[in-house]
């Protein structure tokens, strides 16, 4: 998907918006942000700093980035962040922006949350894969994915057209894309089974070559018996 239809969809999206003071108190919301985050009780949000809100484990990583954000002097790409609440996923592209005041001191942050939800799931399943490159973001086709590789807390993803930055861990991309389009080869790996040319098996280890690629990826012991099972070998 191009980016000018990325664009499309954003300005035909109305966003929440959440205005944050210095300590990351929360100073001012839109209604649609309320609507957005409706399991929340409106008093509660105004009680407690943005991070309060955030499970202990990703504290953390939000402090850093509403930090880097206060203290940039360059525009911030937008990221995305995935909420699964109820056996329901959403997928949120947020923008923060720093805001001056008349003096021109940055005390206050604009967190601005764009639901893109309907335009790349439907029932826990992608049709689109948000992922960026250089500050852009784009929605792939599983079918225009390679294989994906696990990088820490994130992916790397690899297509025909270049290779991506994907905000979701590689176990909820596997959940998440088509089952019979995609295999979990390893822990740190996810394949798409069209694209395999040949499996490799030599003593201690096996191992999957991709087509029109040179790539060679690891095959885990256990997952070789179901993976020839998938492909036709066996």
């Amino acid at each position: 998907m191009s980016s000018r239809t990325l664009l499309t969809i954003i300005e035909s999206i109305e966003p929440g918006i959440v205005i944050l003071n210095s300590d990351y108190s929360i100073s001012h919301i839109n209604r649609m942000f309320i609507l957005m985050f409706g399991e929340v009780p409106v008093d509660r949000l105004f009680q407690t700093d943005i991070l309060g809100f955030h499970r202990n484990e990703d504290r953390g990583k939000v402090g850093d980035m509403l930090r880097l954000t206060g203290e940039s002097k360059r525009q911030i790409p937008l990221s995305m962040k995935m909420i699964s609440r109820d056996g329901k996923d959403r997928y949120l592209l947020i923008k923060l922006t720093p805001l001056v005041d008349r003096a021109m001191t940055e005390d206050k942050l604009c967190a601005t949350f764009y639901d893109i939800t309907p335009y790349i799931s439907v029932e826990r399943k992608l049709f689109r894969v948000p992922v960026t490159s250089g500050g852009e973001i784009h929605l792939l086709k599983p079918e225009e994915i390679i294989y994906l590789k696990a990088d820490n807390i994130y992916s790397q993803l690899f297509a025909e057209s270049g290779v991506y930055h994907c905000d979701l861990t590689i176990g909820a991309l596997a959940k998440r894309l088509p089952e019979e389009m995609f295999f979990r080869t390893h822990r740190s790996y996810l394949v798409n089974i069209a694209k395999v040319a040949k499996v490799q098996r030599e003593r201690s280890e096996c191992s999957v070559y991709l087509k029109q690629s040179e790539v060679r990826l690891p095959i885990s012991r256990d997952k070789l018996q179901e993976f020839l099972v998938e492909i036709g070998l066996k």
